[in-house]
């Protein structure tokens, strides 16, 4: 009589970093449907203002250099500044020059950065290089992922007056977040031909296909549900490249994972990456659209 062949250890682990994944995701869109159900301001202000801290915090931590991280508690203030700078205006402080502070925020960081720095010895590139890193890490998170915030401001109510911008997050993170679970799934169970092995060597075309297969049933199935409060929304919408960036960030510092906060994903940085390049690509559609009509 023929038995049961045992799994591997690899599918064994490949199957328990799935599930893991899976109830991280689960959680998250928990936690996500929670804050989207109850529609407050404020409750949108505190996720993405402790997802952009907390992803912020680990991306100092991909560094050893002390150096490195010396001016992350400035990039922690100007970061919380800043988001909260987007939301004032839905929070009750409708002042017109609160809008658009993207520029004033990095040149502020700048500034106190190099305020700070002057005061000790110059040490020719490690100088430039930690001032870079923060920087960096400031444009890469609070800028980019604050375009989430900027959507709910944008379209902020429907043509009958009622509260639209949280369905255009909802639609973003949902052909976003399906186009990474596509991806991951499709690439794990056939995943052979690799994309950009030098930069992420799990990336596959069959996972290209998976992610573009999650785009269009997140894209198709919240046009379904909720097609008629995001009226500006047509066809399928789709971005598959975010998280390839993050994987050139963790690589070129050896890092695997950003962190360990969210079983199975990692960390706050790999929930968030593929939305800070798929957020402003939205908000510039969105702007375009409304602004064209």
């Amino acid at each position: 009589m023929s038995e049961t062949p045992e799994k591997t250890p690899a599918s064994s682990a490949k199957a328990r970093a799935f599930a893991r994944r899976l109830g991280s995701t689960i959680a998250l869109w928990g936690f996500v449907g929670f804050a989207f159900w109850k529609a407050s301001p404020w409750l949108f202000y505190l996720m993405v203002l402790l997802l952009v801290l907390g992803g912020l915090v680990e991306y100092f931590r991909l560094f050893h250099e002390p150096g490195r991280r010396q001016y992350r508690h400035l990039t922690y203030g100007l970061g919380f500044l800043y988001i909260t700078s987007i939301f004032l205006p839905v929070l009750g402080f409708n002042q017109a020059w609160l809008r658009g502070l993207d520029g004033v925020a990095l040149g502020l960081l700048i500034i106190l950065i190099v305020l700070t720095r002057i005061w000790r010895p110059l040490e020719g590139i490690r100088t430039l290089d930690e001032i870079i890193t923060a920087v960096f890490g400031f444009f890469y998170i609070a800028i980019l992922f604050g375009f989430v915030a900027k959507i709910l401001i944008l379209v902020e109510v429907d043509a009958p007056g009622n509260g639209a911008g949280h369905f255009y997050v909802l639609y973003l993170l949902a052909v976003t977040k399906f186009t990474d679970m596509g991806a991951y799934a499709i690439g794990s169970l056939i995943g052979k031909h690799k994309m950009v092995p030098h930069v992420s060597p799990g990336k596959t075309w069959q996972g290209f296909g998976g992610a573009i297969f999650g785009a269009c049933v997140a894209s198709f199935g919240s046009l379904a549900l909720f097609g008629e409060k995001v009226p500006l929304i047509t066809g399928v919408h789709a971005a598959v490249l975010g998280d390839l960036a993050e994987s050139i960030l963790k690589r070129s510092v050896e890092i695997k994972d950003s962190g360990h906060k969210l079983p199975g994903i990692g960390g706050v940085l790999d929930l968030i990456d593929s939305v800070l390049f798929t957020a402003p690509v939205m908000y510039l559609y969105l702007k375009m659209l409304i602004f064209g009509n």
